[in-house]
């Protein structure tokens, strides 16, 4: 008899472009898990709501980002694919999850009291401190057991996990606890500020985005921040982490060993990592090319559909569970 499949969820929200900090991070690692798994990958456009928007480009940025999963290699015959708007169910049970944890849970996330600091606390809107709630339903609405996430990430799993043990103590097992499933993360940093991480936040001049043409790529390179001497400093050592992932292996060996001996010359580092970069991704922008409107809002509607199916069952069984059906 076969061992059934782990239920794996994940989600990456529409706010732009996509980097290569966040392919590392988050694609890369859903490509090979849908192939071991029953994997469900959404658009997390709900998530998006709660910082500064655009509403005249919110859709483009979700379809945008449907044509980088399928065009990087997500499959919809292997994996569920959608947007979680679309899927209503995610929030009706975050409302009534938001009925078991308490407020305190939330008010010590350290993304809500990282991203409060950063604003005038009368523009902190409530969707920033309900976050994790909806994280939350997202996970347990298909009983996911696995949530691939960085380190940093762990507390929302954790927050999840709460909910699901508030809720089961409160009316009868139900929920399994979901658990991270760590992902080797590589830390990209800003190409103009090497001490902070790549963000779409600083600018386009500190991000390599993936669909990006070669000439940019070269240029973004180009400006790169390095230093004079001996290959230590954050700038050097950004680019060459980037080229241990990007470049052959005899490459990459070569610029570290004259890094190590100081004769490393950066314009080549650079002219180097961005031919490789570019081969890197030149089927993703081919593919991503050719993919239509049309034909993701196809595999988006038949994703939402699956989706529907298996979140409105637990939903059901939750309504049924506290007694309003």
């Amino acid at each position: 008899m076969s061992k059934e499949k782990e239920i794996i969820l994940s989600g990456i929200r529409p706010t732009g472009k996509l980097h290569i900090g966040n392919y590392l991070g988050s694609l890369k690692n859903f490509i090979a898990l849908q192939n071991q798994h029953e994997c469900y990958f959404f658009i997390a456009d709900l998530h998006s709501l709660n910082e500064p928007f655009d509403p005249k480009t919110k859709y483009e940025q979700i379809i945008d980002l449907a044509k980088d999963y399928l065009a990087c290699g997500l499959d919809p015959k292997k994996c569920t694919i959608f947007v979680q708007s679309h899927v209503p169910e995610h929030s009706e049970l975050a409302i009534i999850l938001s009925n078991t944890i308490p407020v305190s849970f939330l008010f010590r996330m350290t993304q809500f009291k990282e991203k409060s600091d950063d604003r005038a606390e009368k523009n902190v809107n409530a969707g920033l401190l309900y976050y994790p709630v909806l994280m939350a339903a997202d996970i347990l609405a298909y009983k996911a057991n696995l949530i691939p996430v960085g380190q940093d990430q762990t507390q929302h799993v954790e927050l999840a996990r709460d909910a699901a043990g508030f809720f089961n103590n409160k009316y009868g097992q139900f929920f399994p606890e979901p658990k991270p499933l760590y992902t080797e993360v590589p830390k990209v940093m800003s190409l103009l500020l090497p001490d902070k991480k790549m963000s779409k936040s600083l600018g386009d001049s500190h991000c390599i985005y993936i669909d990006d043409e070669p000439e940019i790529i070269q240029k973004k390179l180009a400006k790169a921040v390095t230093d004079t001497g001996d290959g230590k400093s954050l700038g050097a050592k950004n680019l060459l982490d980037l080229a241990k992932i990007f470049c052959q292996p005899k490459i990459y060996s070569k610029l570290s060993s004259d890094s190590q001996k100081g004769s490393l010359k950066y314009s080549e580092l650079k002219q180097q990592l961005a031919l490789d970069i570019t081969n890197y991704f030149s089927e993703f922008r081919q593919k991503k090319k050719k993919i239509s409107t049309n034909d993701v809002e196809k595999i988006l509607a038949t994703g939402a559909k699956k989706a529907s199916t298996v979140a409105q069952k637990t939903l059901t069984e939750v309504q049924k569970k506290i007694g309003i059906r």
